[in-house]
């Protein structure tokens, strides 16, 4: 290996090493193996589909509206990676929530900034309420591996998350102090959002170096980067949020998976906060709680309640008389 390469080249050579490997198409038993996989390995796991239907039922009662109210006030803000294969999630939130705002740049870091947070702050409807989802992805593929996801015309699967895995080889790079990379300035707004992610993460270095899985650890060490990043930031910021404003901050770790498998989500922080950043209400087992029940059961309940309530709503109020 060359002694001295340039970040951009290091990364590059780095994430996508092993791209195209692995199984390509799916089967019924590379499917099983991605839920089973994903499901062991990320305990507490919900789809991104029932995440958004059980942010809404625990959000409800404390004054989150949704599109499904006559008065939409609650704002989405969203920090995920700019991956393609991050979107599903936005999208599934987006439908209970409508239109996000984006604060996330690679790996999911909120690089949007103090700029972006103070021009979401000032987006929030009057007397309307926000919501803040970030963390970054990690993808499991049809052989089942985490850390690699299958991508829509690729004959197998590659790194996932891109960023991360450059950053972890960047870290065991430096660790061993065998490889010289030619780092730009962080006032280079070419590699900025890579130069930033790689020198939180040194932060990380033994942790990551004595993981049983370095894979699995990798994005809970990123999305810790991340939480200590988005705590500076709301720091700085919160004196824009409106005074009486709810915020629901939720950080978890997308799990990313083939076509043809549940999109996932694991929760690792919940809380509602007051328009001054106070924790009111751990609400992580509520979430965790909500998210683990049978969708088919949920929706077949509600749909009997619709049902009745329009049967109800139909039947005269006719007095009795005796």
């Amino acid at each position: 290996m060359d002694r001295v390469q340039s970040l951009h080249s290091f990364t590059m050579n780095e994430a996508f090493l092993h791209e195209d490997e692995g199984t390509a198409h799916s089967s019924a038993t590379s499917v099983v193996k991605v839920i089973q996989n994903a499901k062991s390995t990320f305990p507490n796991l919900i789809t991104s589909h029932q995440l958004a239907r059980s942010l809404q039922v625990v959000l409800q009662p404390h004054g989150f509206s949704s599109t499904d109210d006559t008065t939409n006030d609650t704002l989405l803000g969203t920090s995920f990676c700019c991956d393609e294969v991050c979107r599903d999630l936005e999208d599934e939130l987006r439908q209970v929530f409508g239109q996000n705002f984006n604060l996330g740049g690679i790996a999911g870091f909120p690089f949007g900034g103090n700029a972006a947070f103070g021009a979401m702050a000032h987006h929030i409807p009057l007397k309307g309420n926000l919501i803040i989802a970030y963390g970054p992805h990690v993808g499991i593929d049809f052989d089942g591996i985490v850390g690699k996801v299958n991508r829509k015309g690729h004959h197998g699967s590659g790194a996932c998350c891109n960023t991360s895995v450059g950053s972890l080889a960047y870290v065991k790079a430096v660790a061993a102090n065998d490889i010289q990379i030619r780092s730009p300035e962080f006032s280079d707004p070419t590699d900025a959002q890579q130069v930033f992610v790689d020198e939180m993460l040194v932060e990380h270095t033994d942790r990551l170096l004595n993981a049983k899985d370095e894979m699995v650890e990798l994005p809970h060490a990123v999305f810790d980067c991340q939480e200590k990043l988005l705590k500076k930031i709301m720091d700085k910021c919160l004196h824009d949020v409106p005074e009486g404003t709810k915020i629901a901050l939720l950080g978890g770790i997308q799990v990313n998976t083939p076509e043809g498998t549940p999109e996932y989500f694991l929760p690792k922080k919940f809380h509602l906060l007051n328009s001054d950043g106070v924790v009111e209400k751990d609400l992580l087992s509520n979430l965790v709680e909500e998210g683990s029940k049978d969708i088919k059961k949920v929706l077949h309940e509600k749909r009997l309640k619709d049902n009745m309530d329009k049967l109800t709503a139909n039947i005269a109020d006719v007095p009795v008389m005796i």
